[in-house]
Order: C-alpha cells, then structure tokens, then sequence
C-alpha cells in the first residue's frame, strides 16, 4: 500500500497543526524581540516644558495680582509697578507648592513660605527661587527659568 505524502501535507493532522502552533508562537516571540530591540536604536526623550516662556503684556495684571501657571510651576506676583516670577518647587523635596494667603504651603512635608518666597517653617531651609522677567520686542513679558535669582525682591520694573 501506497502512502500519498502530497495528501498528507494538506491534510491538518494533529502533528501539522502542533507545529504551526509551535512555528506561530516562535515566530510572535522572536517578532516582539525584534520590536523591543529595535526601540533601542531610537531615543526615548522627553524635553518638558521650555524655559523661556510668555506671560501676556503688562497690563493684564493688576496692582496685588498673584497668577499660578501650574504647568510651569511659576506664580506670577505684581507689586504696585513691578512684576516678579517666582518658582512653586519646595526646595526641601522638589514638591509644587500650593498658595495661600500668608505666601506658599508645600502639601508634602509641611514648608511654608511667606509672599516673597522666603521659609517662615521647615523642613526647607531655602528660600524659592525668583527667575528673571524681561520684556519681548512685541511688547510683551517673557519669563526666563534660566536664570534663576535668590533674593526675594528681584522685579521687573514696569515703568
């Protein structure tokens, strides 16, 4: 008797079918592999946000105004003609200090700071930092996180 192995390669015998099984996740595995070594070859990177960035004409804050920019954690603070920028990062633990009235309160760990910046209860023992204001040619303020100032009356004189 005969066997016809054409026949037999078409049919799906459990033999067949285990080792297209086998073959298939083989190759799944081996593809995802080659996936995960591939990214490796491209840079994971990401930059946050810039460090110069604009805040408006000067005329949008009124005398006492007090502006947060939660997502570059900086509070914007007038004072009668100038304007400041101050930073919202504890620098006990590097936690986004929240305002309150008598200045800023870290939520972590219990600092507080008074209106310019300066620690009035531990844990931190450093003041926040002030980052320069300038003016844009357009005429409008740009504050730079670049240049990072520690004394607590470092303005940007409107006039």
């Amino acid at each position: 008797m005969a066997v016809n192995y054409d026949q037999e390669k078409q049919d799906l015998t459990r033999r067949n079918f285990l080792s297209l099984a086998a073959n298939g996740i083989i190759g799944a595995g081996l593809l995802g592999a080659a996936a995960v070594f591939g990214k490796f070859f491209w840079p994971n990177v990401s930059y946050g946000p810039p460090s110069k960035f604009s805040i408006g004409k000067p005329t949008n804050f009124g005398d006492g105004a007090k502006l947060n920019i939660a997502d570059q954690k900086v509070s914007i603070i007038r004072h009668g003609d100038k304007i400041g920028a101050i930073s919202m990062v504890c620098q006990h633990l590097g936690c986004t200090v929240a305002a309150s009235p008598t200045g800023y309160d870290c939520p972590c760990h219990g600092s507080k700071y008074d209106d310019k910046g300066n620690v009035t209860h531990g844990p931190a023992l450093v003041s926040l930092f002030w980052f320069d204001v300038h003016p844009t040619p357009s005429g409008d303020l740009e504050v730079d996180k670049s240049k990072k100032f520690s004394d607590p009356d470092h303005y940007y004189s409107i006039t």
